[in-house]
């Protein structure tokens, strides 16, 4: 079980086999039924993946590594605040206190600095689990309070994309830790996520604004077996989150008779970081067949259908795979980030379910900043040794 996430191509068999067995408990009526060319496609996928994994297995194995505490987490916790505070000043107002009064309107640009949100989300998100991996490796309980300081402003802004990319690159670092798996590690890692996953929930009604927990199941189609049983409705959340975007790309199947990109359409839309195309390249809101107007997630795949349907969908894996490969491969080699490092890309990975990990920024900018720390350590003990080697 651990080399699933030790090695990217495993994880993505893991991952992307997830929301087909979540299809299965059919919670909800307004899901299309899967076709054999879909199901044959992730086929494909995995059969290369486990090839591809193999190899990595035999020629780059993942050895876990211990790191000593930063001496820099007081003064980027102190940066990050401040860099929060200036964004409530820009915004005038801090969402969670606002949901508390009943007058938040949540949208892409309800908070923040355009483009330095972006690069601050990304960054806290890496840092904070960073931080956690301190922790691990060193056990001092000053760290829990460091890393509970790192996540806090998630709350208060109430992402709760943001939170899951914490807790669940948190709950990577923790298990790439452990020597082996044993089965009280993989109960208490069950009941940690049935907790979580309920929070997730919780979370979602409370944005919603709404006081009845069954509430979005009745307007997402909800079966009456879900509804009169006695499964906590919170979870439908994570039901539709996990389920809806295989759900959507089927629909997006069905419903796209012929290509409506093309080639550079895609690979400008899907290939490259938004952060990098907004400023560049000229781009219009994108759509697709969804089964519902609020469930407007597809997997990494949907688009790709609609530009350029099997070949585009072809395309996108082979550019996925070759994308955590070297990444996995350059990463292997730094020590310090190895580790947060991986915890990210396996994220990337599991996300990858939803949306585009590749050209959504904020969680594509997370890659970055573990490469980027590891070449700037690189070129600090390359200049110790060589003064070192003049004295």
């Amino acid at each position: 079980m651990k080399k699933l996430i030790e090695n990217p191509n495993f994880m993505y068999i893991a991952a992307f086999s997830l929301p087909f067995a979540v299809y299965t408990l059919q919670w909800s009526t307004i899901y299309p039924a899967l076709t054999n060319q879909l199901l044959y496609f992730y086929l494909f996928t995995f059969t290369v993946c486990l090839i591809l994994g193999s190899l990595i297995q035999i020629s780059v194995p993942f050895k876990y590594i211990q790191i000593k505490p930063s001496s820099n987490n007081s003064k980027v916790l102190f940066l990050l605040y401040l860099l929060y505070l200036i964004e409530s000043l820009y915004s005038k107002q801090v969402p969670l206190l606002q949901i508390a009064s009943g007058s938040f309107e949540y949208s892409e640009y309800s908070f923040g600095i355009p483009v330095l949100h972006t690069f601050l989300i990304s960054f806290n998100t890496f840092y904070a689990i960073y931080t956690f991996h301190q922790y691990i490796s060193s056990r001092r309980t000053h760290l829990i309070l460091t890393f509970i300081l790192a996540i806090f402003p998630f709350f208060l802004l109430v992402t709760r994309s943001s939170i899951l990319h914490v807790l669940l690159g948190s709950f990577f670092v923790y298990l790439l830790s452990r020597p082996n798996l044993s089965i009280r590690i993989v109960l208490k890692s069950a009941i940690a996520i049935l907790i979580v996953l309920f929070l997730f929930g919780m979370l979602g009604d409370i944005r919603s604004k709404s006081e009845d927990s069954s509430y979005i199941a009745r307007i997402s189609g909800g079966t009456e077996q879900f509804l009169n049983s006695s499964v906590p409705k919170q979870y439908y959340w994570s039901y539709l989150y996990i389920a809806s975007p295989v759900a959507n790309l089927q629909n997006n199947i069905n419903f796209t008779s012929a290509p409506e990109g093309d080639y550079r359409s895609m690979i400008v839309n899907e290939f490259v970081p938004t952060f990098l195309t907004k400023f560049t390249f000229h781009t219009e809101e994108r759509h697709f067949n969804q089964i519902n107007p609020f469930l407007n997630v597809g997997t990494i795949y949907v688009y790709c259908f609609s530009d350029l349907r099997w070949k585009g969908m072809l395309m996108m894996f082979v550019y996925f795979v070759t994308i955590i490969n070297l990444y996995y491969i350059f990463l292997i080699k730094s020590e310090r980030y190895r580790v947060s490092g991986l915890a990210i890309l396996c994220n990337i990975i599991v996300f990858a379910n939803f949306h585009n990990t590749i050209s959504y920024s904020v969680i594509s900018l997370q890659l970055v900043y573990p490469i980027i720390f590891s070449m700037n350590r690189l070129v600090k003990n390359r200049h110790i040794q060589q003064f070192q080697k003049m004295d």
